[in-house]
C-alpha cells in the first residue's frame, strides 16, 4: 500500500505551492512544487493531482492508494466523483485517481499535516525569493 499526503498552499499575494509526501514500505519521498492557480481549493486539487501524476510516474498504478489531505473539498468531491465549482479541478484529478487500482481518500485534520504544509509553504517561498 502506497500513503500519499497532499496539501496546497495559497497566499494572499496570488502564489500557490503545493506540498506532496509519499510512501511506500521505509521509503519516503517529498516534493515541494509552485504552482499557479486563482485561490485555495484550486490549489489542493492541483496539489492531490500532482502527487498521484508522481505516483503514476514511478509505475505504482497497479497498488493501493491511502490518500489523505486536510481539505474537506478534496476529499467530499473524489467521493461523490463531483464539485459544482471545481468541476475542471475535479476532473483532471479523477483522470489520474481512475489510473489506479484502489484509491481510499480521507480527510486528516491540518494538525496531523505539518510535514507536506511545510513543503507547500516552501514552494510559496521559493517564488517570493525568485520575484
Amino acid at each position: 500500500m502506497i500513503r500519499l499526503q497532499t496539501d496546497g498552499a495559497f497566499a494572499p499575494d496570488g502564489l500557490a505551492g503545493a506540498g506532496i509526501v509519499w510512501q511506500q514500505g521505509a521509503k519516503r519521498h517529498t516534493q515541494s512544487v509552485p504552482l499557479t492557480v486563482q485561490d485555495n481549493h484550486a490549489a489542493e486539487f492541483k496539489a492531490a493531482q500532482l502527487g498521484f501524476e508522481l505516483l503514476n510516474d514511478a509505475g505504482l498504478k497497479n497498488e493501493i492508494v491511502q490518500f489523505t489531505t486536510d481539505s474537506k473539498a478534496v476529499v467530499t468531491a473524489l467521493q461523490k466523483r463531483y464539485s459544482h465549482g471545481y468541476a475542471p479541478e475535479l476532473a483532471a484529478l479523477l483522470a489520474v485517481t481512475d489510473q489506479f487500482r484502489l484509491v481510499f481518500p480521507k480527510w486528516v485534520p491540518k494538525k496531523t499535516t505539518h510535514q507536506v504544509h511545510e513543503l507547500a509553504q516552501q514552494a510559496l517561498q521559493r517564488q517570493r525569493d525568485q520575484n
